[in-house]
């Protein structure tokens, strides 16, 4: 760890090759650092033979459909306390992916959790389970949306993400809706994601009608009627080719 000085309040992350030749992530800490694999459970265990926990209790759930005969299927609160512990390790690693500008797999994380919250609310045996259940929802779709927008803005493909943000606005209003949260106004993940489509807004490039109205406004503003009349001629004939 020389040279890789822990720093309060800044999220450091580096990629290295393990002794097994597989990717892993480190994480500087202030006792040290947290080391995460790349793909699967980011601590590498197999629960009960498994790549996650997540997907043992789906397996259990799918053991005690009606159809099976089986007892109804629930989960304790030391299963959810399990399942919290590998979402936690899936935080970790999707706020690193978004440092070294993995989007894609931050997004795949995101959705593991949001699994995570969903079998927990679903199931759960105490109410304390299926609330803190709902505590993280918001935060972790703004995480979700954030990452597939990201994705689309790599690609300056603005339009599809802004179209993403607005449709994530709307989720994240409804989530907070089924919560009967009335102040959405308070919700800092709602405030983030409307200040990010006003930034994606203002900064995406101008379509070329887009840019010629621009070239029109400041011409009429500057008096040049001349090249005002040629901007509104081109605008006139691209409207034709539209149509």
């Amino acid at each position: 760890m020389d040279g890789w000085d822990y720093a309060p309040g800044e999220l450091r992350v580096r990629t290295i090759d393990g002794r097994d030749n597989k990717q892993k992530i480190q994480i500087r800490m202030d006792l040290g650092l947290m080391q995460l694999e790349w793909m699967g459970r980011p601590d590498g265990a197999k629960p009960h033979e498994c790549m996650s926990l997540l997907e043992y209790y789906r397996l259990k759930q799918e053991e005690h459909m009606p159809e099976s005969g089986n007892e109804t299927f629930s989960l304790s609160r030391e299963d959810c306390w399990a399942l919290g512990q590998e979402a936690m390790q899936f935080y970790w690693r999707r706020i690193s992916f978004f440092e070294l500008k993995e989007y894609a797999r931050a997004e795949t994380d995101a959705i593991h959790n949001i699994g995570i919250l969903d079998m927990c609310q679903e199931f759960a045996e105490h109410d304390e389970d299926r609330l803190i259940a709902d505590q993280y929802r918001a935060f972790v779709t703004a995480h979700r949306i954030q990452a597939k927008a990201l994705q689309l803005l790599e690609k300056e493909e603005h339009e599809s993400a802004l179209s993403v943000i607005r449709k994530g606005i709307v989720e994240i209003e409804e989530v907070l809706d089924a919560l009967r949260d009335p102040d959405h106004e308070e919700c800092p993940e709602l405030k983030f994601l409307k200040e990010w489509e006003r930034e994606v807004e203002q900064n995406r490039p101008l379509s070329p009608t887009e840019r010629i109205r621009v070239d029109l406004r400041d011409a009429v503003e500057q008096e040049k009627f001349e090249l005002a009349a040629d901007l509104r001629d081109r605008l006139r004939n691209m409207g034709r080719e539209g149509r």
